[in-house]
């Protein structure tokens, strides 16, 4: 048998095309691919012999480059049946690109939305004309086929049309047998599997198959149904799993509880579910583990959120006890988080007794177990250590500070007298495990993909920093510059990564991670996806975000300021510029107090800090120490802070002879106090180091990490690409189909007050807001200009805005969301619920989530209302649907 290669690709002087086999047998591989010969200027081919019991061949062509480097096509490998009656096949391809249709070759369509559950035969006949297209833009209730000029195709009579086969969705096949020299003229339509009628029919010019001989088999594989329809478009909910409330769950939100907000989603139309992260967060044992983008485990799942009637029996006693306890729990108005996860690991202990041996002795479970035992072992030893200890802090367990392999392995064997407590997390993980993947099953049954959640960091604190300390920046801290959210910047207290151990094996930890995602999510949002071109780096020294700098970055050397024209010297630069005659202002009634207790000075005029202060850490714990919490302590305290960051440059951690200019150093005394030309001067360099020297720079660094990661799995991939955004991002995020985030008051056009729905693009998930910010109620509340603006401007409703967000008004700017062009709009559960009087809760301002600016925050908020009780809300339900039915419209 012979196979000829065809496909039209215009290259550049210097290259040429080949094709890669996936199977090693054919030896086309990367060190010797399969050379094509170009005929003309773009037509490229080549004809090989292959063995007559090949059943398939799986190949890509890729572009060979002059250094002998190869650029593939994207997508996957393509795959071509052999049949015995095969002599002689020739290959009619297209080049593969990524375009938009990517994401609906994602587990969140393929799984879950378009998820097909009976595979359409479609003719089953051999021929020598066989056709071949990728659609995966179709719902389930569809299907492909072709009508053409030949017999076989119905002479275009749709109702003879050619029905393609499923089997290998998306791609759609079929065959038929045509005469030779016969020019066969096609198009591809969709119809409905029910009543057979013509959904869409490919717009354009007629497709063509040429060349057709006798003993020969033509396969045409298409790309890129040509449609003339509206393309797909979803709602969505955005809840985190913690604020949800039902009649079964035990004083906070639980897996088990998606099941029925999957349930209110399929009522309401909507398609899918998007939460925060679900990761164990278990550090400290206070409300500050409800943080969700803490986690002790970027693998492990979090024990509060199971259901304890599901895991096993408990005793009347004990059932008795738990009914009343879930009964008081259950009246909270919030999730009561800590109190709720002692409780509950009371019960956890108790059914762990009464059912480990026959769960450890399941098949069930001793799969689980094999698939996770990689991260699932160090885990369950760092949660035992944790609690033994009394901290989380790894590096103050003396023996166990530093991880080594064999002293997790002897901790983890049947016979150490420390595996009981060990193995209780394995038996958490695997009842989690459980709940959470039959929550999944049921989302997908109703048609609902769930969408999770990849924090941009880990704690410094956690198993993975523990086990892989190398693959960390543990002396930095990662954070955000100053913006909407925060005037003085956000200090996460996350690591930072240390990028280049991590590519030496590819990034093995990373995909881990994703992979483990996938077992129970479809789409994922990537939590500041700018942290893969740069993170914001800080010392562990600060407190505030304001004295950070860019990571990877390219700094300044003194001698480059110099020559730049900067005339101050390095301490003038870097250290804090604290000068008598503005110290009234920044203290206030305690400038006398300050003065004297954290300064010193030797002229009254310049002042430093004391040693014992002379960092932000060292303020803040000695405010912390001496339990000084008062208001007015907290504003002195936050004054020093602030002396802190009067300097004009920060020091490269990496290299501390280099420096990168202070964000928003206008704003200091330290640059307000210089002479005209020098504040020019460092002005210009400020803006350039922070909107221009780095695009290419930090172009290259994300597409030396994203592509790798993201094709670890199949997932849809979303980015949160807020706050200060370099021109790069956009630009990276397009090329690989990432889905932007598009808010209506926080636009990317630093002209505009308000961005408009309407604007957004196609590949993005367009929302009112996210966990950092009020929801929809309470903003209209923040700012009273900025609300009378958007309620003229951007709702054209004349007069005066009142002083509260009716539920008309909350309709109204859901409805523009709805008409956005953006394939997803996901709204805050408390937005949707917003436009129902009365079902809302009455206090608007009790409804958000987090506050970025306090790293302490309690993350608490809860639903008011059960989901049951939400099922039954038939007004508001209504509202929903013909609000969701807009986006088909």
């Amino acid at each position: 048998m012979t196979v000829t290669f065809c496909i039209n690709y215009r290259a550049e002087w210097g290259q040429s095309l080949c094709v890669l086999a996936d199977d090693p047998v054919l030896g086309w591989t990367n060190e010797k691919p399969l050379p094509l010969k170009c005929l003309g200027t773009d037509f490229w081919t080549a004809t090989v012999p292959v063995s007559d019991f090949l059943k398939q061949i799986n190949y890509r062509y890729a572009v060979l480059l002059a250094d002998g480097n190869l650029i593939c096509e994207a997508g996957k490998s393509r795959m071509v049946d052999l049949l015995p009656s095969d002599k002689h096949i020739v290959l009619h391809d297209f080049w593969q690109v990524d375009d938009y249709e990517k994401a609906f070759r994602s587990t969140a369509f393929m799984k879950a939305l378009f998820l097909r559950d009976k595979k359409i035969k479609g003719v089953q006949q051999p021929g020598n004309v066989r056709f071949s297209i990728d659609v995966p833009q179709i719902l389930p209730t569809q299907g492909v086929a072709v009508v053409g000029n030949s017999e076989e195709l119905g002479k275009w009579d749709v109702t003879r049309k050619l029905i393609l086969s499923d089997k290998y969705f998306p791609v759609w096949t079929g065959s038929i047998q045509a005469n030779a020299n016969e020019i066969i003229e096609y198009k591809y339509v969709i119809y409905d599997l029910r009543s057979g009628q013509l959904v869409d029919m490919e717009a354009g010019e007629n497709r063509q198959v040429w060349g057709l001989q006798s003993k020969l088999t033509v396969i045409q594989n298409d790309r890129c149904f040509r449609r003339t329809q509206p393309r797909w478009k979803g709602a969505g909910v955005a809840v985190p799993v913690f604020s949800l409330r039902s009649e079964d769950d035990f004083g906070i939100g639980e897996f088990l509880d998606l099941k029925k907000l999957a349930d209110w989603a399929a009522l309401t139309g909507q398609k899918m579910i998007q939460t925060l992260p679900i990761n164990d967060t278990t550090l400290l044992h206070t409300n500050r583990d409800s943080y969700p983008y803490n986690a002790v485990s970027v693998f492990a799942l979090h024990p509060v959120y199971l259901n304890i009637e599901k895991m096993g029996r408990l005793t009347p006693a004990q059932k008795k006890k738990y009914l009343a306890t879930k009964e008081e729990f259950n009246k909270k108005k919030i999730a009561d988080y800590q109190v709720v996860y002692d409780e509950k690991m009371k019960y956890y202990k108790a059914i762990y007794k009464a059912e480990k041996e026959a769960v450890f002795s399941s098949p069930e479970f001793k799969e689980f177990f094999r698939k996770n035992r990689e991260w699932l072992v160090p885990y369950a030893v760092f949660c035992y250590l944790r609690d033994k200890n009394g901290t989380p802090r790894f590096y103050d367990w003396k023996r166990y500070s530093a991880y080594r392999h064999k002293d997790v392995e002897r901790l983890s064997q049947p016979a150490a007298k420390e595996y009981d407590k060990v193995a209780f997390h394995y038996f958490l993980q695997f009842h989690l495990d459980k709940q959470l993947s039959e929550a999944v099953n049921y989302a997908h049954s109703k048609g609902v993909a769930l969408k999770g959640d990849i924090p941009i960091g880990i704690s410094p604190d956690s198993v993975d920093a523990w086990t892989n300390p190398e693959l960390f920046n543990l002396n930095s801290s990662a954070g955000a510059p100053p913006d909407d959210f925060s005037i003085s910047g956000q200090n996460w207290g996350f690591p930072t990564y240390n990028w280049e151990v991590m590519e030496k094996d590819g990034f093995r930890w990373w995909k881990r991670r994703f992979c483990k995602m996938a077992d129970y999510f479809d789409a994922y949002r990537i939590d500041h996806i700018l942290g893969f071109f740069r993170i914001w780096q800080m010392p562990k020294s600060a407190v505030w975000g304001l004295t950070g700098h860019f990571c990877p970055a390219l700094p300044y050397s003194m001698q480059d300021l110099w020559n730049m024209g900067v005339k101050l010297d390095e301490d003038r630069l870097v250290k804090p510029y604290i000068r008598s005659n503005f110290l009234g202002e920044v203290f206030g009634e305690d400038t006398g107090y300050a003065k004297d207790k954290f300064l010193n000075t030797n002229d009254g005029y310049i002042y430093w800090f004391k040693e014992e202060f002379d960092t932000q850490l060292k303020v803040q714990e000695y405010f912390e120490n001496n339990h000084l919490t008062d208001e007015r302590s907290i504003r002195l305290r936050d004054a020093l802070y602030y002396l802190h960051c009067e300097v004009l440059f920060v020091r490269d951690q990496a290299d501390p002879a280099l420096l990168h200019p202070r964000i928003s150093l206008f704003n200091s005394h330290s640059y307000n106090e210089l002479w005209d030309d020098q504040k020019k001067l460092l002005a210009d360099i400020h803006n350039d180091y922070f909107y221009h020297r780095h695009n290419d720079f930090w172009y290259r660094s994300a597409m030396k990490k994203l592509p790798t990661l993201i094709s670890a799995t199949d997932m849809l991939v979303c980015g949160e690409d807020l706050g200060m955004v370099p021109a790069c991002v956009p630009q990276v995020m397009h090329r690989l189909n990432i889905l932007s985030l598009e808010i209506q008051r926080m636009p990317k056009d630093p002209n505009v007050t308000f961005a408009h729905p309407a604007d957004a693009p196609y590949l993005s998930v367009c929302t009112t807001g996210t966990h950092d910010m009020n929801p929809l109620r309470a903003w209209w509340e923040e700012d009273r200009a900025k609300t009378q603006r958007f309620y003229n401007e951007q709702m054209g409703w004349f007069g005066e805005a009142p002083k509260e967000m009716s539920g008309e008004i909350a309709a109204f700017i859901i409805n523009q969301h709805m008409y956005s062009p953006a394939i997803w709009v996901i709204l805050p559960l408390q937005d949707w619920l917003a436009i129902n009087e009365k079902v809302r809760l009455g206090d608007a301002h009790a409804e958000r989530i987090n506050l970025p600016e306090n790293p302490r925050h309690f993350w608490c908020y809860r639903m008011h209302l059960t989901i049951e009780n939400l099922l039954t809300k038939d007004e508001l339900n209504r509202q929903i649907t013909e609000l969701v039915n807009r986006r088909f419209s």
